[in-house]
């Protein structure tokens, strides 16, 4: 023998609002449904269905007592192709009448999301985590001075060294130029941390594109790899809003977008003041 399961099999209170929910949800094409007398039947991926059968019938099926049927004994899985689709479920189930009882949410794994049908039964939402999976997180601030000065202190290995306390720096600024930071005087965790990447943008007093890898205490496991942006955009004369943008697989989990969301705005705090 080998085992699987081909068809669940659940009992709904209202077979015809219970069968447009899922056609909602599922918006599978109609050559993918059949319908009978007490129920209806959808056919999924993997040879796999869904059958909704109205509770009468399945109480004399199954010869149990109505009260006894017990929908929170049960959760439904469905891995979605990424974060967007997870997203896009979600809120077709709470537009067909369900209920989001958690919105997508990231983890190290992945993301996911729960709703509820409307006869209450629960399905988990989820996608793994993939390389193309990334998340974004985006810091600002205005500045009185001229692009020119903003773009010189980001490229200038003295300033750079003084903004994140350095021990080495080295710096290549043009296209294809690589750069490596090092330090160990992070008091919290404590050990050799390393900053490496390459350029991949410049534009003068405009745009700063690179790769930014991480080796060190904060990941012991595995190098941290995302891509960072600088925009500098004079609004006023003499005032500069520089937008800097960290992109990355590694910022799924919240708390490491926090982290990085709280490092990059004290280093445009802590530039301000370099330059005063």
């Amino acid at each position: 023998m080998n085992p699987k399961i081909n068809i669940v099999t659940i009992p709904v209170e209202n077979l015809d609002l219970s069968t447009r929910f899922y056609r909602e949800v599922f918006a599978l094409p109609e050559d993918k449904i059949s319908s009978g007398d007490d129920h209806v039947a959808f056919f999924l991926e993997g040879e796999m269905s869904l059958v909704l059968y109205e509770r009468s019938g399945f109480v004399q099926t199954t010869e149990q007592h109505e009260d006894n049927l017990n929908t929170s004994s049960v959760i439904f899985s469905h891995t979605a192709k990424g974060t967007k689709e997870v997203n896009s479920i979600l809120s077709s189930a709470l537009k067909a009448g369900g209920k989001v009882t958690k919105e997508g949410t990231a983890d190290e794994w992945g993301y996911t999301g729960l709703f509820k049908d409307i006869d209450g039964y629960t399905w988990e939402v989820m996608s793994w985590l993939e390389m193309d999976d990334t998340y974004t997180i985006e810091v600002n601030r205005e500045y009185k001075y001229k692009p020119e000065i903003l773009f010189k202190a980001w490229t200038s290995p003295q300033i750079l060294k003084n903004l994140f306390g350095l021990t080495e720096i080295e710096m290549d600024v043009r296209v294809g130029g690589s750069f490596r930071f090092t330090t160990d005087q992070v008091e919290a965790l404590p050990g050799m941390h390393t900053e490496s990447g390459e350029y991949k943008v410049i534009e003068p007093n405009k745009r700063i594109e690179k790769s930014w890898n991480y080796e060190g205490p904060m990941s012991p496991d595995k190098t941290l790899n995302s891509e960072i942006t600088l925009e500098f955009t004079e609004i006023q004369p003499n005032v500069t809003k520089v937008i800097l943008r960290e992109n990355s697989s590694f910022l799924s989990n919240v708390d490491m977008r926090n982290q990085a969301r709280d490092k990059w705005t004290h280093a445009l705090i802590e530039i301000d003041d370099l330059l005063k």
